[in-house]
């Protein structure tokens, strides 16, 4: 397990938020709306939860990923565990970077 100290930030370089399961084809079609945005991935994780990643690291980083305002840092971060932390933690079943591999998935998965 890679530890807070060894890491450089790396649970500050992204912004990952839950968003709704797609149900219908709009709402499937719709999720090519985040893969337009670079620096954007979705992702299904393996509780088959759908979550968009921003690739945006915190302003509050210092050069070697340690946080400049720690002893103020908001309640999310404070409540961050090390084996939580995406960098430790398997939980991803699906990653789309793109379009084209979230459209191979729909096809494979007969989403279309």
């Amino acid at each position: 397990m890679i530890t807070c100290d060894e890491c450089e930030g790396e649970c500050c370089k992204v912004l990952v938020v839950e968003i709704e399961t797609p149900e219908s084809k709009d709402d499937f079609e719709d999720i090519k709306w985040y893969l337009y945005h670079p620096g954007v991935s979705v992702y299904i994780d393996t509780d088959n939860a759908w979550n968009v990643q921003f690739d945006t690291k915190c302003k509050y980083l210092d050069k070697n990923g340690k946080c400049l305002i720690y002893d103020k840092r908001p309640p999310v971060c404070r409540k961050a565990e090390v084996r939580e932390c995406h960098v430790n933690k398997e939980e991803i079943k699906e990653f789309f970077k793109s379009v084209e591999e979230y459209e191979g998935w729909l096809k494979r998965n007969k989403k279309l």
